[in-house]
């Protein structure tokens, strides 16, 4: 590494650290689908938010700008429809429960 130049180093490591950037902000915005059950849904919200329990974890159920997803009163109710039943359900983001953060659902559907 003697003979590269500092400023060749300085932009692989640049690089280095937005590609890592990339990959943690891919992780979160890219959707994912989890197959479990409906254990608790309520059209009530809790700090502004819906919230779906499941067998697998509790989510969390709002609108984003950023998605385009206006439609959390139609996932909800279709969350509280299929209560107890096998879904898969479509849903992004991460869990950090000392945040209090939760995955957003993008879409629930039954699983026949």
């Amino acid at each position: 590494m003697a003979g590269l130049s500092w400023g060749f180093k300085f932009k692989a490591i640049l690089i280095g650290v937005l590609a890592i950037i990339l990959l943690v902000l891919f992780s979160y915005f890219i959707a994912d689908s989890v197959l479990t059950t409906v254990t608790d849904a309520q059209m009530a919200k809790v700090d502004g938010r819906f919230m779906i329990a499941t067998d697998y974890r509790p989510f969390v159920n709002e609108d984003v700008w950023y998605r385009f997803k206006y439609n959390s009163g139609d996932v909800q109710n279709e969350a509280i429809r299929l209560r107890g039943k096998s879904v898969l359900i479509k849903k992004y983001g991460w869990r950090i429960p000392f945040l209090s953060m939760y995955e957003n659902v993008v879409s629930i559907k039954e699983v026949k």
